[in-house]
């Protein structure tokens, strides 16, 4: 089992559902942990009772609710220990930071637009953590520049970050921003209504986390496929 933290404000939820779907594509058993303070994922994933913790299903990708640690989850699954092949841990403030042990993952993607109170909001997490952390940026912005990444690099200069060589970026387009509402409508996770350069991102995080597992050109196959 490989966990995967995704940590920041930003709303994370549709692509972490894009990236779960296609691993489940690739016959691996995937879990999405909500465990941000607003937790999204509780309006578009169906409750299957009235309890604030649960696991559902959405579209073939397993959704954790409401639970600050893995052990709760495996205790409301009657498991000793959880079955996934990967675990997604989305969290954006230091109590599920600390509880989950997310810094403690395979990989730790950082994830913000350069949006001011995203940027603020990363240094109030950060600054909860003692000692050196692995980090790869995850840029999720219409306006990637260099003046934006640089000041990114000042703000978090005091911390003690050894950031990967990799970066992952998507663009926020209008045109991905209306396929993303279309999956959420229809209930389904789909890949054709992006764009090019969406499902280009999509692959290069998805071989990422699968790096050494699955072949790139199955990632590819799996998202460019009609």
């Amino acid at each position: 089992m490989e966990q995967i933290s995704f940590i920041g404000v930003n709303d994370k939820k549709d692509l972490l559902l894009n990236v779960a779907k296609t691993i489940t594509k690739l016959n691996k058993r995937v879990l999405i942990v909500d465990a941000t303070l607003m937790q999204r994922l509780r309006y578009i994933v169906p409750k299957i009772s009235s309890v604030p913790t649960y696991v559902s299903e959405y579209d073939g990708v397993d959704v954790a609710v409401g639970f600050m640690d893995l052990r709760s989850i495996a205790n409301y699954l009657g498991k000793s220990q959880l079955d996934y092949d990967y675990i997604f841990i989305d969290t954006d403030n230091p109590r599920t930071l600390q509880s989950f042990m997310a810094m403690n993952s395979k990989i730790n993607f950082l994830a913000t637009s350069y949006d001011e109170f995203e940027v603020q909001k990363i240094l109030e997490i950060l600054s909860t953590f003692r000692g050196q952390v692995q980090l790869t940026k995850l840029i999720i912005s219409a306006d990637i520049n260099n003046k934006h990444e640089e000041y990114l690099n000042h703000i978090l200069e005091n911390f003690q970050i050894n950031w990967s060589d990799y970066k992952v970026q998507f663009s926020d387009t209008e045109s991905d921003r209306k396929a993303t509402l279309v999956n959420q409508l229809t209930k389904q996770i789909t890949f054709k209504n992006y764009t090019s350069t969406y499902k280009d991102s999509l692959e290069y995080l998805t071989s990422l986390i699968l790096e050494g597992v699955v072949e790139q050109s199955l990632i590819r196959k799996v998202i460019r496929k009609k």
